[in-house]
């Protein structure tokens, strides 16, 4: 069996301010990653489900590109 090492524990929205919270929490550790990101008007189409899995991807991309950085600064 593979082990999961991410899971998205939760995911807010402000739709005032547009401002996205999504937590992920790493299985055999415990530790949380909270990634904080603003969305523009156009990318809150859809019912929840869709969105709520938009703003998942959207904070993987945002945790790849850091890694990607962290691994090769130059």
């Amino acid at each position: 069996m593979r082990i999961k090492l991410w899971s998205f524990d939760t995911v807010n929205l402000d739709f005032e301010d547009l401002d996205a919270t999504v937590t992920a929490v790493h299985g055999p550790t415990g530790a949380e990653v909270k990634i904080n990101f603003r969305l523009s008007k156009g990318q809150i189409d859809g019912d929840l489900k869709t969105m709520r899995t938009h703003l998942e991807i959207i904070a993987t991309d945002t945790i790849m590109d850091l890694c990607s950085f962290l691994e090769n600064p130059d």
